[in-house]
């Protein structure tokens, strides 16, 4: 991925990435926004970890980092429209410079983000997130979002149970989310890490709650053990 920084009309600079039509990040100096741009190419920090999916391919997954606006901007421009509809419950065209903010600049206690990445072309094909409700603390929303080509692989169960193991270890009991009805595959893997039940519905959508397991899951063992330093990370 090529990034490159210009003047923004409203003052200030945006950071571009090459091929994506809306700006990556904006800066109130050119020399920070140089100075992001080869942060978001370079990128930094973080634990990897290899996953295997149930077709036999691997995965590298780790947490998201704010460098990582590029990646997630050139991943959401391969989406499909309907696998944007089903993420976003409606048509999107492109992230907004505060939206990529919002989805990499995260705390990891009260919003958390797990990245997959595809270790052969180092793309991201797979988030999933959940941000802790406010005003029910022990609950968590989730959302999860795969890459048209890396569904049906086992991705999503994979992502969604790390995903829990992360909420659980925040003192989060339950994921809350909304999805379409017709959306069976995302329900069978809410039910794949918990029970689900479903608390509301409207138009063609369903509220459901995760129940999360109490016990680790054999699969955070088997991640730990095949974990992996980042490419090009320090250390």
């Amino acid at each position: 991925m090529k990034f490159y920084v210009e003047p923004s009309p409203a003052g200030g600079y945006w950071v571009r990435l090459e091929g994506n039509p809306a700006p990556i990040s904006r800066h109130d100096t050119e020399e920070e926004a140089v100075s992001r741009a080869a942060a978001y190419a370079r990128g930094s920090g973080g634990t990897t970890e290899e996953a295997q999916l149930r077709d036999g391919s691997r995965v590298l997954v780790r947490p998201i980092r704010p460098e990582d606006k590029g990646l997630l901007a050139d991943g959401f421009a391969h989406l499909s429209d309907e696998s944007r509809y089903r993420r976003f419950l409606g048509f999107k065209k492109q992230l907004a410079v505060d939206e990529l903010a919002y989805l990499t600049e995260v705390d990891h206690r009260d919003h958390e983000a797990l990245f997959a990445i595809d270790p052969a072309t180092g793309d991201a094909v797979g988030v999933a997130r959940f941000v802790r409700l406010q005003s029910r603390p022990h609950l968590a929303e989730a959302a999860v979002v795969i890459a048209d080509e890396w569904q049906g692989r086992g991705l999503g169960t994979a992502l969604v149970k790390r995903l829990a193991e992360r909420a659980r270890e925040e003192g989060i009991t339950a994921f809350t989310a909304t999805v379409l009805t017709s959306n069976r595959h995302m329900l069978d893997v809410f039910a794949r890490v918990g029970e689900v039940r479903v608390t509301g519905r409207e138009g063609p959508t369903e509220e459901v709650e995760v129940m999360l397991p109490t016990e680790p899951e054999p699969l955070r063992e088997a991640l730990r053990a095949t974990a992996i330093d980042p490419p090009g990370g320090g250390g």
